[in-house]
């Protein structure tokens, strides 16, 4: 029988072949998604995560020091620690794609993907905090002590985190460890069940918009449009502070550059996740397509996590003194060449000032827009 709707023939070998095309793209995303977990999950996260978690502890060290004791760096500080904690709980759970991990790490899993939920986001939002308070500071400088206080930016950190956690802590009980006993193999095994809050329809899809609306429209949009505001405002903010030195200005130029390098870094890493967050809740995708494409795109936010020390010491002078600094006080200097101390003798001296901050060429101002220690932190929106 020709039972045709539209323009579409459902006669039966039509729907034969229609069904034979759906089981081969199923085994393609099948295998699609087989390969992106060896690949991405066993081989290059666990790389990946250890080279972060070292450099963003090497961060955590320069921005600790007393003499960088700035608002700034507080965010800073703030981001390298949470880019650890997701870092270390990618790590983790990494090793379940590994055939013989063991069978209770499964009760580990709820509480990774939070700790890496709880994480990530929290390094978004301070990313959206640091960019407003750098926004207020350049547009207002003479108000640079009611923005920009270490004070202020304990608090907001704080709070930041405290948000976010309360927010995402309903991932933990979305699933949970059951022991299923097989009559056949006469042998139990233990597998990851969702729970009633996990099945409920009601709530997934609210927390998936909650999450997409939250965690990345809002911060994304804040982030690129106050940085699009914040250069055009230290070009006008330029009017204010003729009484500053040219090597300030100089400074507020290279802050700038700086600034919209780490924002292309942000948005190219984790814009596709943000970009798929939203789609997924208009598009119905494929399970096994959906869950490949996220092992790449989590990929992407591994590598931000772990970028941010090689932008700081590549782009920020004053950071790569500061870190070699450190790195070089633990070193016999005698085993160093006499010319190498002899220069970074020099460029110490040159780039701090009498009060132990890093400042612009001698200079010591801690106004707007100067660099006060290194680089932006996470996702990664900073003036340095």
């Amino acid at each position: 029988m020709d039972c045709q709707v539209g323009v579409v023939n459902c006669d039966p070998a039509n729907i034969s072949s229609a069904t034979e095309a759906g089981s081969e793209d199923d085994l393609y995303y099948d295998d699609f998604l087989r390969n992106s977990r060896f690949i991405i999950q066993r081989i290059l996260i666990p790389i990946v995560c250890i080279l972060g978690i070292i450099v963003n502890s090497l961060t955590i060290l320069v921005f600790s020091q007393r003499r960088l004791r700035t608002s700034t760096n507080i965010y800073l500080r703030a981001l390298a620690a949470f880019d650890l904690i997701y870092l270390t709980s990618v790590f983790a759970l990494s090793f379940y794609r590994y055939n013989y991990h063991h069978p209770y790490f499964l009760y580990y899993q709820p509480y990774g993907l939070f700790i890496t939920d709880f994480a990530s986001n929290t390094s978004v939002w301070l990313t959206a905090a640091f960019t407003i308070e750098r926004f207020f500071v350049v547009s207002n400088p003479m108000k640079i002590l009611k923005y920009a206080s270490t004070q202020v930016a304990q608090r907001i950190v704080v709070l930041v985190a405290a948000v976010c956690f309360v927010c995402t802590l309903s991932t933990v009980f979305e699933n949970r460890v059951v022991h299923v006993h097989s009559n056949t193999t006469n042998a139990t095994t233990l597998e990851l069940h969702p729970t009633a809050l996990g099945s409920n329809q009601i709530y997934m899809r609210f927390i998936s918009t909650f999450s997409a609306i939250f965690f990345v429209l809002i911060p994304f949009v804040t982030i690129a449009t106050l940085n699009c505001f914040l250069v055009k405002s230290i070009r006008l903010a330029r009017n204010i502070r003729e009484h500053l030195s040219p090597a300030h200005v100089a400074s507020e130029i290279r802050t700038t550059f700086i600034l919209v390098v780490v924002v292309v870094m942000f948005l190219v890493c984790q814009g596709p996740t943000a970009t798929i967050m939203i789609v997924s809740l208009f598009v119905q995708l494929d399970n096994s397509l959906y869950r490949g494409i996220n092992n790449i795109f989590n990929l992407l936010v591994a590598i931000n996590a772990c970028s941010n020390f090689f932008l700081y010491v590549g782009l920020s002078v004053k950071f790569r003194q500061t870190f070699l600094g450190l790195l070089f006080s633990r070193i016999n200097a005698k085993l160093l060449p006499r010319s190498f101390r002899d220069q970074h003798e020099a460029g110490r001296r040159k780039s701090y000032g009498a009060g132990g901050a890093l400042t612009n060429g001698g200079h010591h101002h801690a106004g707007a827009g100067t660099y006060q220690g290194g680089p932006h932190g996470c996702h990664r929106t900073y003036a340095l």
